[in-house]
Order: C-alpha cells, then structure tokens, then sequence
C-alpha cells in the first residue's frame, strides 16, 4: 500500500526515540543519506512511519524539536500516533494554519 503524508509532529530526536522505546520495541529505525525515519509496524502492516529530511549531510541535534512529517495509510495514522505516543499530532491543515500556508485567507462574517 502507498503512504501518504497525513500530519506531523514537532519532537526532537531524543523525545521520538525515547517515547518509542517505552511503548515497545516495534519499530524500525532508518538512517539514509539525507533523511532519518522512525517506522511502527504490527502484525497487519505499517500502522505509521514519522520522516524528517536534512539538507546538509550530518545527523541532527538529538535536543533541538523539528516538525517531524508523519506518513500513513489514511488521517487514522494521526490517532495511532497519538495512541502509540501520547504525543500531539497535526494535520496537514493545521500545520499550514501555523506556518502561514496560504499567500491570502478568506475570512466570512456571521453578520
């Protein structure tokens, strides 16, 4: 099956990979050129996979908090997440709505 990007998370390294640990040893942890990705899968498949990518070559500050990007089967990869590490997930649209995703908004009156 194909994953598609449903959200993300802001985390550091340290954090993903210690709240992992914790919860149990399911998953997979990927290091390739310019991306490191952490992969939870079960019995039945891939229940979510969180990806971050690095522009230059180096490993990451196990301390400083990214916006981690998290892939799934569908939106109910954002609720695993959540279940798997108490952790608030956001969806793509709320992540546009902080970051300013839009060049212009369109705001509708009640009146």
């Amino acid at each position: 099956m194909e994953l598609k990007k449903v959200g993300y998370c802001y985390a550091s390294f340290n954090e993903l990979k210690e709240v992992l640990n914790n919860y149990k040893k399911e998953y997979g942890l990927k290091h390739f050129y310019k991306f490191i990705e952490f992969e939870v899968k079960t019995n039945k498949g891939i229940n979510f996979s969180i990806v971050k990518s690095f522009k230059k070559f180096k490993y990451p500050n196990r301390l400083t908090k990214y916006y981690w990007s998290i892939f799934g089967i569908n939106a109910a990869a954002l609720k695993k997440f959540e279940l798997h590490t108490n952790m608030t997930a956001l969806s793509i649209r709320e992540y546009d709505a902080i970051k300013g995703g839009a060049p212009y908004q369109v705001f509708k009156s009640e009146v």
